[in-house]
Formats: structure tokens, sequence, C-alpha cells
């Protein structure tokens, strides 16, 4: 839309493209507890543009009742506990074992916790154990034990964790893994695609691999595709003071779980590529473009925005087909579609094009994914101290958004450009003023709070 919308507002005859409305009546599928809305944000394309194309798509959770099976399933829960000779340092090693023990005085005798924990070597120091009142006790004793020292062999710690739930599930449970570091991973395996793996082979097993990090030395881009391929969730903490809420979250995140090991299917015809779903992992199987948002807790709604790519070389339909959402609920599995087909077409005149935006999700997109993927963009520019290539995409971001805005018209990205982006411009400034070493915790600082606060709108995690 942007590219071709400046050229378009030069036009004398550009009026004519009026956008419109967003859709009264999006129908509506739903198998099992979870509904499933999909709709084209935009319709057509014009011939010899970038071809790129939004689907706005809902998935929403039953609300079910807080004593009802499915939304107090027992909980299996692995701690994997960094103790590396860093977390030591601003309270974090003492915050981490007080959130975990408040933890424990929450699970019940249904519930089964583990504790790994990691620095050069990895120690499992006790496995799934029901949380029975002695069972609770030697737990906090083994929390209580553990010392910071050495270096950060997540991965082993990550291994462990996730083996340990391997060999103990069972049927009818929610299970997760918490895997917490305050730095970068410096033994064992290092990469992060590798590490995310590992992850990803957890959440095939149907269970999820959460991730913490802790002040302002770790890799936020590993602990992001941890939690992506885990299909868990990211968490950052810039203070260590935060670890009780964040254990209370995914404490209550995890007992209301109703739809579990989620993946959304779309199809792909010749030519046609899905380039960007939420910020999430994208594969391509069978002629489907595969990701896996996480589960879904009881009375939730997530609207994701899909980027699809279609040729533009010439006037046609295309047709996408039905994208599908798998999911297990309890022990069963199910498929829900979307119900009405979608469909773009690509035409000539690049009004007709504008005129077929819908308004109100046009709006929402730009608010929630555009602005939100600018600020992860700009998060990696401070982070690599680059003051003017952050500058310079937040410029190009407002030139580009406010072309398009002259046609369509939103207050709500009106609002948007005044106050949230020269709001991130002054961050960006900020973060580069004062004496080197206060402006490098700045960058530092700055750029893992813009980093998580992007990734967790794009995901529609709020």
């Amino acid at each position: 839309l942007t590219c071709w919308a400046m050229a378009y507002t030069s036009n004398e005859t550009r009026s004519s493209a009026k956008p419109g409305p967003k859709p009264s009546d999006v129908p509506t599928a739903k198998a099992g507890v979870v509904s499933l809305s999909g709709h084209m944000v935009q319709d057509k394309v014009h011939m010899g543009g970038d071809g790129t194309v939004t689907i706005a798509l809902t998935l929403s959770a039953d609300h079910l009742p807080d004593k009802s099976v499915e939304a107090q399933r027992p909980l299996d829960m692995v701690v994997v506990l960094d103790r590396s000779g860093s977390m030591a340092e601003a309270g974090k090693i003492t915050n981490a074992k007080q959130a975990i023990a408040g933890l424990l005085s929450r699970l019940s005798d249904a519930d089964r916790f583990a504790l790994v924990s990691y620095s050069d070597q990895v120690q499992r120091h006790c496995g799934l154990l029901p949380m029975t009142p002695s069972n609770r006790t030697m737990a906090e004793g083994m929390v209580q034990g553990i010392q910071p020292i050495g270096s950060t062999n997540l991965s082993a710690g990550l291994q462990e964790g996730t083996r340990l739930l391997m060999e103990s599930m069972k049927t009818g449970r929610i299970s997760r893994v918490v895997l917490i570091s305050d730095g970068l991973a410096n033994r064992g395996v290092t990469d992060p695609s590798a590490l995310g793996s590992m992850a990803s082979a957890a959440s095939e097993k149907g269970f999820g691999v959460s991730s913490i990090g802790v002040g302002l030395d770790f890799n936020e881009h590993l602990m992001t595709t941890i939690a992506d391929k885990g299909t868990g969730n990211y968490y950052f903490m810039e203070s260590a003071a935060a670890f009780a809420q964040v254990f209370d979250k995914e404490f209550r995140d995890s007992k209301t779980v109703v739809a579990s090991s989620v993946e959304v299917r779309v199809p792909l015809s010749s030519g046609m590529s899905l380039v960007n779903a939420a910020g999430y992992p994208i594969e391509i199987k069978d002629g489907q473009a595969v990701f896996r948002p996480g589960d879904l807790i009881s009375g939730q709604s997530r609207k994701l925005f899909l980027t699809l790519r279609i040729p533009t070389s010439e006037e046609r339909t295309w047709d996408i087909g039905a994208i599908s959402v798998h999911y297990r609920s309890g022990d069963q599995p199910y498929t829900v579609s979307t119900a009405a087909p979608l469909r773009v077409a690509c035409v000539r005149n690049a009004s007709d094009a504008l005129a077929s935006i819908h308004k109100t999700e046009w709006e929402e997109k730009v608010v929630k994914e555009d602005y939100n993927r600018l600020r992860e963009q700009v998060a990696e520019a401070v982070k690599g101290g680059k003051r003017e290539e952050a500058m310079q995409q937040i410029d190009e971001y407002t030139a580009s958004q406010q072309a398009a805005n002259a046609v369509v018209g939103s207050a709500a990205v009106t609002h948007n450009l005044d106050k949230d982006v020269g709001a991130l411009r002054q961050t960006v400034a900020d973060s580069f003023a004062g004496p080197p070493a206060e402006a490098a915790r700045k960058q530092k600082a700055n750029a893992k709070s813009l980093q998580y606060e992007g990734y967790q709108g794009r995901r529609s995690k709020y």
C-alpha cells in the first residue's frame, strides 16, 4: 500500500478513492472451544506494485468456568534456573528464589514441580514431584541451596528441562518449562537457531517453553527465539524485583489454558508467499505456510495480522483458500477453518486498490503490527549503537504512513504518527545523550524495552 500510495497521493484524481468500511458481518467458524474468523484488510492490489496484502486473523477461546475440568487441568512445571556467577548481582538469585518459593506455595497436590539449574554444568535438583506438603518443603530447601557460580551453559539447562518433561509426561495435564537467564550463552550450544530447534522439539511433544531474560546483558534474540519456537511466553525484566509478578502470570496462564499445541496453516497458491505472521517463525510444509502462535487461555481473543505477497504482473484473482487452525483441548484434537473464502484481485487501477481498504482494520494493522515492527527494528539499531539508522527507520515509516493516511484518513494513525512515533524518536535521541558510559547503558536498556514492547504488541499478548 504505502509505496504506491505515496505516488498516488500526488495525483489530482485521488479523491475518487474512498476506503471501504470495516466488514460488518465477517463469518466466524467454530470447532470445540476455539472460534476463528479471517478477512482481507485490503482485497485488491495494483499491477506492478509490491503485491503485499494483509489478513486479519482472529482466534478466540471460550470462557470456561473457573471450576470446570478444562480450565483447571493439573500443571507440570519445570523451572530451569541460571546459577551462573552474574546471578549474584543486583539481587537476581535472591529474587528468583523468592519467586519460585511463591510459585511452590500456589501449586496443589495435583500439580507437579521439577527444578533444574545450570552454570558450567547442569544439575537436576528434583524430578517432577506432586506438591504434597512434604515434597513442597523438600523443594523449597533445594531452591534455597542453589548458589551462583561459573559461566552460562544455557543449552545444557534447556536440554535437561525438556528431557525431564518428556520422560514424565502424562495425558490430561498442562506442561511447561520456564527458562531463566541473565547473560549470554557462552558454554555448550550457543547458536540461537539450534537452541530454538531444541525448544521446537519440545513443543512438538505438546508442552511449551517460556523464557525470562533478567537484566541488560542477556541475548533477547535468543530468548525470543526459544519462546517462539517453544510456543511459550517471553518476558523481559530489567529489575529482578519483577520475578514474582512474572511467575504469577505464567502460573495463572498455564492453569487456564483451554487450547494447546495451536498451529495455523495458510494455503499458498503458486507464486504466493507468507512473508510475515505477526513475527512468528514460518515453516513451509506441503504447500502451506505454518506457524505456531502458542496456547489460548480461557476467554482470550487474539488478532494476528498476516502479510502475504502475490504476483502483480497480470490482472487476475487469487484464491487464498481456507486458513485452518489445529489445536488440542484436553486430550482431543480439533481443526477449525475460516468460514468464508479469501480472495485478492490484482487490478490495473490504483484507485480501485485503495478503495478496497477496510479503514478500521487498516488503522489497527498500522498501530498494532506496523508500528510494533518499527519498534523492533529501531531496537536493533539502538542496540548496535546506530543512531542515524534508527532515525532513518523512523523517518521512512512516518513518510510512508503519512502518504497512505492522506488517502485513508484515519485519526488513529494520525495520533500514532504524532504521539507514539514522536515519543519513539525522543527515546532514540535520549539513548545516545550523556557521557559514553551512561549512553551505553541507556542504549542497552531502551533497546531491550523497545524490542519487548514491539514483540508483545505484534503477537497480541498484552
